[in-house]
């Protein structure tokens, strides 16, 4: 998340990093699972990985939907941590509507997720989220592009892991 630095107020404690270098075992495990539904210099469709395979993970687990071109992100899927993490579950909204309560935000977001999908590869991140002014808060998450049966990106599968 190196380009999201850029005079962004909350994402200023945020960087990407390698999806080897992950320290939390379910992400590094969701990221192997897509690793292997992966085929050959493709994308993994969708309709080929269930997130049930991780109940323990389910409640850091979300899905953002990608739609259109340019694309618009929303979230179709936010664990209950998730919602903890952020007080708020930001399901169905188009995300750069979060620039409302933290200005910068929601636009962040919206360039993470279009680097994501452009990229068509695992993306992983750890930082701190000092933004909420919930205190000090800590995360690593995973995110991985998904294809719809025309190899385009229409999910990214998530999931964080939290710390204080």
């Amino acid at each position: 998340m190196a380009a999201l630095k850029e005079n962004r107020r909350i994402e200023q404690s945020s960087e990407r990093i390698a999806p080897a270098d992950l320290r939390d075992p379910s992400l590094i495990a969701l990221w192997r699972y897509w690793l292997d539904k992966c085929p050959e210099g493709g994308l993994p469709l969708r309709s080929e990985i269930d997130p049930i395979r991780f109940p323990r993970l389910m409640p850091r687990m979300f899905i953002v939907n990608v739609v259109g071109e340019p694309p618009v992100f929303s979230y179709a899927l936010v664990g209950e941590e998730n919602i903890e993490a952020h007080g708020s579950s930001f399901k169905g909204q188009d995300l750069r509507n979060l620039d409302g309560p933290w200005p910068g935000y929601g636009a962040s977001l919206h360039e993470f997720y279009s680097y994501v999908a452009a990229r068509r590869r695992p993306v992983a991140a750890r930082g701190e989220m000092s933004f909420l002014d919930k205190g000090f808060r800590r995360f690593e998450a995973i995110y991985l592009p998904l294809a719809d049966e025309e190899g385009k990106v229409c999910r990214i599968l998530g999931a964080a892991h939290y710390s204080s």
